[in-house]
């Protein structure tokens, strides 16, 4: 078996399956299969636009069994078969895969961060009705924080409004980790009638009124190093906030004042401000799709085709992170448990330089180094950096042996605090 074989291995019998049951399109002789290889092989060889993904597949070795295609059949297939099919392979490979999970989140329960971000579209998109042309389109993100794998998203064609796409994700049981441009009462206490969750930034200028101060439960180093901890069950005069009382915290790091608002009341207040931290993986993994996966150069100019590509793309995404961790453990490598992850997050200073960027939270050097001590453990399990994925592209066509797993590996563990 070659790389490439053995990194489709998980999803193959199911897009087999889906393959063998789905409607044909008349006398077809470019399939939904070797569309599904061709997105799969083009974005781990980290291909750029339509004319990439053309000679990259004209230039496969012939092991890969990857077919020559033309423009017109490459586009073709991807706004002729509908985004549902990948979906459901995202879904089906997703719930049949043991990923590991972050066990200090697996205690707290089924997290997500939610976000958007805008994707340039550098020819432009041109949506069917109207026939206007778009120059980028907004991708809605559910970000499964347990597994670090993409959940759901929507694709903001017509309507960028970010707390209308969460209304349409929200799920039962389920909490929701937010920035403050979701801020909303009414949002809060929709989710509180649809039995969820949600640790949203709140606005500085937030007004309430207190009902009950609670206990402050946070590390010692945390009052060392944070100030103006609070804790508190209040309500607001707002209109939206009309008969809810929800919980307050609020912290200062630095010259940073943050407040949340949540209807999570059995966590404490570290393990709030906790989730919120975690938010962060979200926009990591924006970069990650937009830099390493080289999602800024889509292949279609029209809705299917780049809802086929975001699908495929985050399909292909989550089989490198089970490939990676499949080679990990083959090499004798495990995640951490939950008490080595949180030895790490509460006994672990990380020397980190804050973002350039003044707008990011991690502009703010102690912020930065909380969040590094966060990542630390993540890096060698669920990152997926580019030099691995280098690594990866180059070997689709080798055999794969116990050499190729050692090379990975010290790919993967390259930089990792781990070792």
């Amino acid at each position: 078996m070659i790389v490439f074989e053995k990194l489709l291995e998980p999803v193959m019998p199911i897009i087999e399956r889906i393959e063998a049951q789905r409607s044909r399109h008349g006398n077809e002789t470019f399939t939904w299969l070797m569309l599904v290889r061709i997105i799969v092989y083009c974005l781990t060889k980290r291909s750029k636009g339509r004319n990439e993904w053309v000679t990259t597949c004209a230039n496969a070795d012939p092991a890969v069994n990857i077919p020559n295609v033309s423009h017109s059949t490459l586009s073709d297939g991807l706004n002729r078969f509908s985004p549902r099919l990948l979906r459901r392979a995202l879904t089906e490979l997703l719930e049949q895969c043991d990923i590991p999970q972050n066990p200090e989140l697996a205690l707290i329960g089924h997290t997500c961060a939610v976000d958007g971000s805008e994707f340039p579209i550098f020819n432009g998109m041109t949506l069917p009705k109207t026939k206007a042309t778009m120059k980028r389109v907004k991708l809605h993100l559910k970000f499964n924080l347990n597994h670090l794998v993409v959940a759901d998203f929507l694709l903001g064609l017509t309507d960028t409004d970010e707390r209308a796409a969460l209304r349409k994700m929200l799920t039962e049981g389920v909490t929701y980790v937010l920035d403050r441009g979701y801020m909303a009462f009414a949002l809060l206490k929709q989710a509180i009638e649809a039995q969820a969750f949600l640790v949203m930034r709140a606005y500085n200028n937030i007004v309430v009124e207190t009902v009950e101060e609670r206990d402050v439960t946070v590390p010692v180093y945390i009052r060392s190093h944070w100030s103006n901890l609070r804790d508190r069950m209040v309500r607001s005069d707002h209109p939206d906030a009309d008969g809810i009382i929800f919980r307050l915290v609020e912290f200062t790091i630095g010259p940073s004042t943050d407040r949340l608002i949540t209807n999570r009341i059995d966590l404490t207040t570290f393990q709030v401000i906790l989730l919120y931290a975690y938010r962060w993986q979200i926009e990591l993994i924006f970069r990650f799709f937009k830099r390493t996966m080289t999602g800024m150069h889509g292949v279609s100019t029209l809705p299917w085709g780049m809802e086929n590509f975001f699908a495929g793309m985050f399909l292909t995404a989550v089989l490198h992170l089970v490939f990676k961790q499949a080679c990990l453990r083959q090499g004798g490598y495990l995640p951490p448990d939950a008490d080595e992850l949180l030895a790490d997050i509460l006994g672990t200073t990380i020397n980190a330089q804050g973002s350039a960027d003044s707008a990011r939270p991690t502009a703010i050097r102690a912020v930065a180094c909380f969040m590094a001590t966060i990542n630390q453990k993540f890096a060698l399990f669920w990152k997926i950096s580019k030099h691995w994925l280098i690594t990866v592209a180059d070997y689709l066509h080798r055999p794969f042996t116990l050499d190729v797993v050692h090379t990975l590996n010290q790919r993967a563990l390259y930089g990792c605090n781990r070792l």
